[in-house]
């Protein structure tokens, strides 16, 4: 099984480890508009964004590593339009209860922690370090930074950038797009 990661930026090549952590991928390969033909931690650079549609047959599992959450929306949409099955990286290193539910294009970084009954949504990245208590809704496309903790029964709109360090009180509703600050306290009010 073949694997076509897309961003070789920092996000991408912390997405090269855990997906080489997972020992699934017979190979790995990088699109990335920057670094064409390069080698970057041992893994080809084979072409730019743009060429996504001419490796869908050498490669039909996607990763789509890019930070901005709207980027990675519109280019997870097109691999699926395209015909690629989009794969969830997880780091065998975090802990995901059997009762979680992570949806497609989804990475969950070292030292993670999802609980019982959590929903993931797709395209999101959580990031180490991260606690998401049980019942809580992470909704699509979401960027939870290190040491964030998300309460039970919260429910995170897509789209939402939450920075380190922030705890998300129970029973909090994040609207969509909502950027949190680094080391917030948000409580339902």
């Amino acid at each position: 099984m073949n694997l076509l990661i897309v961003g070789a930026g920092g996000h991408g090549r912390c997405c090269l480890d855990i997906a080489r952590s997972m020992n699934i991928y017979d190979e790995i390969a990088f699109l990335d508009d920057g670094h064409v033909n390069e080698v970057i931690n041992d893994c080809h650079v084979i072409g730019t964004i743009e060429d996504m549609t001419s490796y869908y047959i050498e490669y039909e599992h996607i990763f789509i590593a890019i930070g901005n959450n709207t980027f990675r929306q519109t280019l997870l949409e097109k691999a699926k339009s395209i015909g690629y099955t989009i794969d969830s990286l997880i780091s065998p290193l975090s802990y995901i209860s059997p009762y979680a539910s992570i949806k497609e294009g989804t990475v969950i970084f070292p030292n993670a922690v999802i609980e019982a009954n959590a929903y993931i949504g797709a395209g999101c990245i959580v990031s180490s370090n991260v606690t998401i208590n049980h019942d809580a809704i992470i909704n699509d496309y979401c960027l939870i930074y290190s040491h964030t903790v998300i309460r039970p029964n919260t429910n995170i709109g897509s789209l939402t950038r939450i920075g380190s360090q922030c705890t998300i009180s129970f029973g909090t509703k994040i609207k969509e797009n909502s950027d949190i600050t680094e080391g917030s306290v948000i409580e339902n009010v």
